[in-house]
């Protein structure tokens, strides 16, 4: 029995490699696709339709807290009036904030960092934010339909649009000397999930 190949074995066979990039789909990175916390989630549904206790206890309320690692954050998932939620806290944001000025301040008196990054121009430059987890999935929240920052980092207008709103919205965790980030490019603020785009 021989196996029917559709694609040649020649690499330089057109329609073995186009000239095409791939696309990423950043639906896949979305906290919300797939998996018990979901808006459609028939599969979970259908699964638990077949065990009739559990699929009680699942549809009725229920919350589940747990702490990170590290212990500063704090993520409460569960149920309540049919709807999943996710709420998390932060307890070391007057911390970072402390922190935070304190670097900016040292970086606005001329005070080099030596684990900052390297310019353009071969000398060292100043860290650009230090924003606690709960603030990024906020924003990431708010402004990209759920993407996280390890998804909107892979695109050059999505990365400055995001800088945009922390130095905006968050100035406190923005560690560059007076609070304007050096964006190479300045696209459109984007617009809250549910807001016109354009008025």
């Amino acid at each position: 029995m021989t196996l029917n190949n559709t694609m040649s074995n020649n690499i330089n066979d057109p329609e073995y490699l186009d000239d095409a990039d791939p696309v990423k789909n950043f639906d896949y990175y979305r906290q919300d696709h797939g998996g018990m916390v979901t808006n459609h989630n028939g599969v979970a549904d259908l699964l638990l339709s077949r065990n009739n206790e559990l699929y009680r206890n699942m549809k009725g309320d229920w919350s589940r807290t747990a702490a990170s690692s590290s212990g500063n954050v704090i993520t409460t998932t569960g149920r309540e009036g049919g709807k999943f939620y996710i709420r998390r806290e932060q307890l070391n944001t007057e911390a970072v904030k402390e922190r935070v000025k304190n670097y900016r301040h040292a970086a606005e008196q001329g005070i080099p960092d030596p684990f900052a990054p390297i310019g353009d121009d071969g000398k060292l430059t100043y860290k650009w934010m230090d924003l606690p987890n709960v603030i990024a999935i906020r924003i990431c929240d708010q402004y990209f339909g759920g993407m996280p920052w390890a998804a909107i980092k892979n695109d050059r207008t999505l990365k400055a649009q995001f800088y945009m709103v922390v130095e905006r919205e968050y100035p406190e965790y923005v560690c560059y000397p007076h609070g304007k980030l050096p964006l190479p490019i300045r696209p459109n603020y984007p617009s809250k999930t549910g807001e016109k785009k354009y008025v």
